[in-house]
């Protein structure tokens, strides 16, 4: 800068003497030194000694990647520059072109470091600069000429990192490169010399080809020449093993990979190669294929597949056992993403995407676990247990998804099969008719009782936390417990329970200790044997007259073997939620058989009171029959044989008026008053109808009073006996209507049945119910039988109909209909009841909704029946408004 140096002070400074400038020379040189500042490429810097940047040219923006203005209030070493050395760390202030300059008062050249530009890119420069002196000989500013080699620098580095990273893998994986000159055999060695044949690098430069050659165990020598001769024809690299000897006269395995050059001749002239040390490759290949072995093993035991899916290729690998797990073995068709997403059930795709796009956004997350459903080939669903690993780039993009694959089939439908085990006994457990109480087996409080346990012994919800089991037994019956939870008896215990209200009742009860959630629990199933007690009564009762009703004796030890049965089979009507609702008609079957039942009671009473008065009145008729003229022996044959006839019943009315027309027709045919009103109300009471006048000659013999009593005896034996029969004519029905509808076909095959038939099994066992205050209106068609599941039918009509006379709290109107409709049954049921609301009509076929109080419903009836009518292939409607109901089933007549 300072130019106008007199040729004194060159001398004295030792440089050469320049004349000096004219005023026109300075000029036309300070002009064009602007100049070159403002066009060069390379930035220009004037520093003053206090480090303050005075000037920067243009350029300085783009080299420094710093704004001008930001340059100019920066000094040489401002934090913001962010120095450091090209290797990344601290630049030493005795490394700094600006303190050499100041300290020396020579000009540097080259001096390097980087920068941080504006955007917090690294910037490597190249700085050279020199002193400006005053006239007194001090520095006045300090000329830096500063280049970016930013580019430069990097391929360096990346020059620097490939030599390094070659050097370090040739040397990390013992390999020996050499360079071959073949006319001469002389032969330039570098790299893992020493560490692959036990020589210094300066001893194996002496080795050229011959040495080589001869160093390679002889049984490998013949085969390798002729590897290195067909390369060499074929102009084609070259891969050979081969053992080779060390310093030590140890042989090596040599893995040797290389490369001919040819003239323009086609002759060889050099050999480059490679020859890396294989010795402990081979020995951890050998281990590592052991590992795999076992590996492998492993997984094929386990039956696990290995998978993994190249995100940025889109390409996916499955190992065989994956193949084998979605029933494709031998991996006979390529996988790809479509082929993956079409062998994934539809609706597991949501889940499996969303899970699958979460893994992918958030970088906090690397693994994933999944249980979703495939289409095996073999035309099922199967369950797949898949674990992922996803690997990143350093950017956090994902690259690669791998992991393993399960068949869980087998579990998840043992995890099926539990839950709906589970389902199964805790709605055996609510709605069973046989009482369960559970007490924890240390503290002895209650745990936990079924609706059927409050029922039979009175006490309230509320009541049961407060319980002891001395409240519910007598104190015998609780020592024989005690006893047979002491030695563990399986065997179930007759005893006598207390109810709350004090009463006894006999009652056959099992004790079992088990888990019950998590604590160890005794469980009392409690079944109430007063009705059996009384069946047994009504049998030691009807013993005297057996030969009279052997038919009631059959009935009876088939309810009985009924009654035992239901007990045996219990555990296997918790399958089936409509024998469930058979629970809920216990009472009222156990009503419609009493009732006949005890119409044969009141029938042996009276047969017991007839046999006493027969043998005497017997003897008085035959006695009067032949005191009596052929003419009067005549009437009485005819009226006895006319008995066969119905025995009449009257209303007190009725009574009245047969006894009126009785009497004006004994008057008119000359009895006195009196008389005709004795033999009116007499022949009422036989209940035969009105008197016929061909009889009136037999009123005035002096026998009329034996016959007449003898005929009340007969008539008296005959309404007895009719009894008898409608009473088992009436628990025969009852009994066939319970064994059709508990029968239970587990053959899940189709059977021919006929609708109406299965309806009425239904209506027969809710026939108690019905008779209460339902007006029951039929309207059946005759229907051919259809192939159908019938078990599953009688489950329908049950939750039907049971819910209709719900509905309508027993009291009302119930029309059940069976039309033909061309490739259809239509069976509707129309009930008066107060109607389902608009707003829940759409989520009555839903599992678990109910609109019945706790305890009554479980919410699954009508989804169980929308399930079995879909089973058929048919399909369910119904319209709902006050005051009627109606639910409309179609049954496809073919399959």
């Amino acid at each position: 800068m300072d130019s106008n140096l007199e040729k004194g002070d060159a001398k004295d400074n030792g440089k050469p003497v320049g004349r000096r400038l004219s005023a026109e020379e300075k000029f036309v040189e300070a002009e064009l030194l602007t100049t070159i500042m403002n066009v060069s490429s390379t930035a220009m810097m004037v520093l003053n000694p206090l480090g303050q940047i005075l000037y920067a040219n243009p350029a300085s923006e783009s080299v420094l990647g710093i704004k001008l203005n930001d340059i100019l209030v920066r000094t040489y070493d401002a934090p913001e520059w962010k120095n450091s050395s090209l290797d990344g760390g601290p630049w030493r202030e005795e490394d700094q072109p600006f303190n050499i300059v100041l300290k020396t008062k020579k000009p540097v050249t080259d001096i390097r470091h980087a920068i941080e530009d504006s955007s917090g890119n690294k910037k490597y420069l190249s700085i050279n600069g020199s002193p400006v002196f005053s006239q007194l000989g001090e520095i006045s500013y300090l000329v830096f000429l500063i280049t970016d080699i930013t580019e430069n620098v990097l391929k360096q580095k990346a020059l620097e990192y490939n030599e390094i990273k070659y050097r370090t893998i040739t040397e990390l994986s013992l390999s020996m490169v050499y360079d071959l000159e073949i006319k001469t055999g002389e032969n330039h060695w570098g790299g893992a010399i020493q560490e692959i044949t036990g020589y210094s690098p300066s001893e194996y430069q002496q080795f050229g080809y011959q040495e080589w050659l001869n160093a390679i165990h002889p049984d490998d020598r013949e085969i390798t020449l002729q590897l290195f001769d067909e390369a060499l024809a074929n102009h084609r690299k070259f891969s050979v093993e081969y053992r080779y000897k060390t310093k030590a006269n140890d042989y090596v395995y040599i893995e040797d990979n290389g490369i001919f050059l040819y003239d323009e001749m086609g002759e060889a002239y050099r050999m480059f190669g490679a020859m890396i040390n294989r010795t402990k490759q081979m020995e951890a290949s050998l281990a590592l294929r052991e590992s795999e072995s076992r590996l492998v093993l492993a997984l094929d035991a386990a039956k696990m597949g290995i998978w993994s899916w190249d995100i940025e290729t889109r390409t996916i690998y499955w190992s065989p056992q994956t193949y084998n797990i979605y029933g494709f073995p031998g991996a006979n068709f390529e996988v790809t993403e479509e082929k993956f997403i079409e062998l994934t059930y539809q609706e597991d795709w949501g889940l499996l995407s969303n899970e699958t796009n979460l893994l992918m956004g958030d970088l906090n997350r690397s693994e994933y676990r999944i249980r979703n459903r495939i289409n095996h080939s073999d035309g099922k669903l199967h369950w797949i247990e898949a674990r992922g690993k996803l690997t990143r780039s350093k950017e956090g993009k994902p690259l690669v998804l791998m992991g393993t694959v399960l068949d869980i089939t087998e579990i998840k439908l043992s995890e099926e099969a539990l839950r709906k085990s589970d389902e199964r006994f805790e709605a055996f457990y609510q709605f069973s008719t046989e009482a369960f109480l559970i007490f924890d087996e240390n503290g002895l409080t209650v745990k936990d009782s079924n609706f059927a346990f409050q029922k039979l012994f009175g006490y309230e919800l509320a009541d049961i936390p407060r319980l002891k089991i001395r409240n519910l037994l007598t104190a015998e019956t609780l020592r024989k417990i005690r006893k047979s939870i002491r030695v563990n008896a399986n065997d179930s215990l007759e005893i006598v329970c207390k109810k709350k209200n004090g009463d006894l009742f006999p009652a056959l009860v099992s004790v079992k200790r088990f888990l019950y959630k998590d604590t160890n629990s005794i469980g009392y199933s409690i079944f109430d044997l007063s009705p059996l007690k009384e069946v047994e009564e009504l049998r030691l009762i009807n013993s005297e007259i057996r030969d009279k009703n052997k038919l009631i004796e059959k009935q009876k030890l088939e309810l009985e073997v009924a009654f035992e049965n239901l007990k045996r089979t219990q555990e296997q009507l918790i399958q089936s939620e409509k024998l469930a609702a058979l629970g809920q008609l216990i009472a009222g079957i156990a009503h419609e058989i009493n009732n006949p039942i005890g119409a044969v009671k009141a029938s042996n009473q009276n047969m017991l009171d007839w046999q006493k008065r027969y043998g005497l009145a017997s003897q008085l008729f035959r006695e009067a029959i032949l005191s009596v003229p052929v003419p009067e022996q005549k009437i009485v044959k005819t009226i006895l044989s006319n008995l066969d006839q119905p025995i009449e019943f009257y209303t007190g009315k009725e009574e009245r008026l047969r006894k009126k027309r009785n009497k004006e027709v004994f008057f008119t045919h000359g009895f006195e008053l009196d008389l005709a009103e004795e033999f009116a109300e007499a022949w009422v009471e036989l209940g035969i109808g009105e008197i016929d006048p061909n009889y009136l000659p037999l009123f005035h013999s002096h026998y009329i009073k034996v016959f007449l009593d003898y005929l009340a005896l007969e008539i008296q034996f005959r309404r007895n006996t009719r009894s008898i029969q409608l009473a088992v004519d009436r628990i025969s029905k009852i009994m066939y209507a319970l064994k059709n509808f508990s029968r239970f076909d587990a053959t899940g095959k189709k059977n021919k049945a006929s609708i109406p038939e299965t309806i009425e099994t239904v209506l027969t066992i809710y026939q108690n119910q019905l008779k209460r205050g339902i007006n029951l209106v039929k309207d059946f068609d005759e229907v051919e039988p259809i192939e159908c599941y019938p078990d599953d039918l009688l489950h329908v009509w049950t939750n039907l109909i049971y819910n209709s006379l719900q509905a309508m709290s027993f009291v009302g109107d119930l029309e059940i209909a069976v039309k033909d409709r061309g490739e259809n049954i239509l069976v509707s049921l129309k009930d008066s009841g107060p109607g389902i609301p608009k707003e829940i009509q759409s989520k009555i076929f839903e599992p678990f909704f109910t609109t019945k109080a706790p305890g009554e419903g479980s919410g699954l009836g009508l989804d169980i029946v929308n399930k079995i009518v879909k089973r058929h292939g048919g399909r369910i409607e119904m319209t709902s408004v006050p005051g009627e109901t109606i639910f409309y089933i179609y049954l496809p007549k073919h399959s």
